[in-house]
């Protein structure tokens, strides 16, 4: 049965996927402020801001693994990492796994997607479904095969303005990688959130930076440097969220706004200096700053909420099905559990108890290997792990049994609580896929051992 939002629609809307990569949702502005005294400016976000007063910001949306493809994945398949079986950035999706691209075009979507980075490159399997699938990345930025946010503007309009049937409705995907390290912003957003009264550059490009890593770890760093870095990499949001209204104003430009869903999300987080022995980094664990993302839903001449915040949590692998039922489709994807209901136009039913009340559990894991890495059963079975689940969390640390922490935005499990969290992770971890060993393609491959992530 189609919700009430699909039964409305006279016609299949656009769709605009945005996806902001390694941006943690307290960078958004609307979101708050991260650890320390890192945003001079405490609106760095204007553009993505405004979307989200607009439209509708999830204030509980979470990753399911913090690497750039595995997350993907989740969101363009309905699976989680178990699901579609990525342990990490160069594991190609399953031949025989379903998409919302493929979805939609074969529901007469035109589908064009632009990528910024070489973890999502074609022979990764994330092209499935897309006619055009420009993935056309001219620039080695110190560490990482990539392109900044305003090619990746100019490379979807481009193939939007070369529609051969522009009557069709239209899938659209930006990626947006430039929040990823090394932390390289444009000048001007660079002197937006830097502190002028600090004069030493850090340059997180190289060695250097793997050496100031180090020192943050060890509490040597001065924390003006800190700061430094931080701001930084709140550069790099600021000039996607500049890039985002570039590419939302074009659109409306071209008449393509009109009925459309707009939605923003993104992929995983990033660990400032929140975790000295993560600092500058994800992957590897599974806390908050690099699990909680931002996910904002904006409808453009739809029946959908309006001016809300969504408190009930969901994660990825939920966000497919909830696209299939907000332009009309009966939701088949993954397990075909979405969170639709929750933008509907007018008052929602907006709670969230485990386990009360029904909510959407949300299964994390690290992707990074950093201690040891399995050569046997699942790849990731040696690397944190957990499950959030109504205002609670339970996290798994490798080697130990269950030392936890809660999350922060619920109250402290009780025994029976955390036992029962306890058993849901243990019955995934319990279907987990088969240990596999992947093909890399040659440019991921390259970025994979510059960043560390591979020896």
């Amino acid at each position: 049965m189609l919700v009430a939002v699909a039964a409305a629609l006279a016609a299949p809307p656009n769709v605009v996927l945005i996806t902001l990569d390694t941006t943690r949702a307290d960078a958004l502005s609307c979101y708050g402020i991260p650890p320390g005294p890192y945003r001079h400016d405490p609106v760095t976000t204007p553009h993505l801001d405004a979307l989200a007063a607009e439209g509708a910001r999830f204030a509980h949306f979470f990753a399911q693994a913090p690497s750039t493809l595995s997350s993907h994945a989740s969101l363009l398949t309905g699976l989680d990492p178990h699901g579609h079986g990525i342990v990490r950035n160069g594991f190609p999706l399953p031949a025989d796994l379903h998409t919302l691209p493929e979805r939609l075009r074969d529901a007469g979507y035109d589908t064009i997607a632009a990528v910024g980075s070489a973890a999502l490159e074609a022979s990764m399997g994330l092209d499935r479904g897309f006619r055009v699938y420009d993935d056309h990345l001219p620039d080695d930025r110190g560490r990482m095969i990539q392109a900044p946010a305003d090619d990746v503007v100019a490379r979807a309009l481009a193939a939007v303005d070369a529609r051969p049937d522009p009557a069709a409705p239209l899938l659209l995907w930006a990626h947006f990688y430039d929040p990823h390290s090394p932390y390289t912003p444009p000048p001007a957003f660079a002197a937006r959130t830097r502190d002028p009264a600090w004069a030493r550059a850090i340059d997180t490009t190289g060695a250097d930076f793997v050496a100031f890593a180090q020192a943050v770890r060890h509490g040597r760093a001065a924390p003006q440097d800190i700061e430094q870095v931080a701001s930084l990499y709140l550069a790099e949001v600021a000039f996607v969220d500049e890039q985002v209204q570039v590419l939302l104003d074009a659109l409306r430009g071209r008449g393509l706004l009109d009925h459309t869903l707009v939605v923003v999300v993104g992929d995983h987080g990033e660990t400032l200096a929140d975790d000295p022995v993560y600092a500058w980094s994800h992957g590897s664990n599974t806390a908050l700053e690099v699990m909680h993302v931002p996910l904002i839903v904006r409808g453009y001449g739809l029946p959908i909420a309006q001016r809300a915040v969504i408190e009930r949590q969901a994660g990825a692998s939920h966000l497919a099905p909830t696209i299939e039922a907000l332009v009309g489709l009966e939701p088949s994807l993954g397990a075909a559990v979405g969170f639709e209901e929750l933008l509907r136009a007018g008052p929602v039913r907006d709670e969230d108890g485990w386990p009360e009340r029904p909510t959407l559990p949300v299964f994390v894991e690290a992707t990074r290997p950093r201690l040891a890495e399995a050569d046997d059963g699942w790849n990731n079975r040696f690397m944190h792990r957990g499950v959030f689940a109504g205002g609670y969390g339970a996290f798994r640390v490798p080697f130990l049994d269950w030392p936890t922490a809660p999350y922060e935005w619920g109250p402290l499990p009780d025994a029976d609580v955390l036992d029962l969290l306890q058993e849901l992770v243990a019955d995934w971890d319990a279907h987990a896929p088969a240990h596999s060993d992947a093909p890399v393609a040659p440019r991921t491959e390259a970025a994979l051992k510059a960043l560390g992530y591979t020896e």
